[in-house]
């Protein structure tokens, strides 16, 4: 398990910054709006490789404890979290309107940012 967690943590490090990767393609709408999307899709990946990883790890101290809850509250933050960052990303695009682009670019930064501190968060949770 200790494995895992080290490789998590070295996938995580090659992916911080990931809105500055982008920065350089920012004159050009369409590339720099494509490279925004190709980084959260990279970013929900390893985003679902570390929740993965803690819904095992929940799992192994339900079947040892019995004690399901732990399992159970980590699920519903999942989906809180899903559900507040799309949320929080849109109110963003929104304030932006008309002007599409600027409002996805600031949408897809937003995103950029939620799934990068969700990662850090996951990444330094111990049992």
């Amino acid at each position: 398990m200790k494995y895992i967690s080290c490789l998590l943590l070295l996938f995580f490090t090659l992916d911080s910054n990931a809105a500055d990767i982008c920065a350089e393609k920012q004159q050009f709408r369409i590339e720099y709006s494509r490279c925004l999307d190709q980084q959260i899709e990279t970013m929900q990946r390893d985003l679902t490789t570390w929740e993965n990883n803690h819904l095992i790890q929940l799992q192994e101290i339900a079947e040892k404890t019995g004690r399901t809850d732990p399992l159970k509250v980590f699920k519903r933050s999942r989906q809180s979290f899903k559900q507040y960052s799309t949320d929080h990303c849109r109110w963003q695009y929104l304030a932006l309107i008309p002007d599409s682009n600027a409002g996805a670019s600031a949408y897809k930064k937003c995103m950029i940012n939620q799934l990068e501190q969700q990662i850090d968060i996951l990444s330094k949770i111990t049992y």
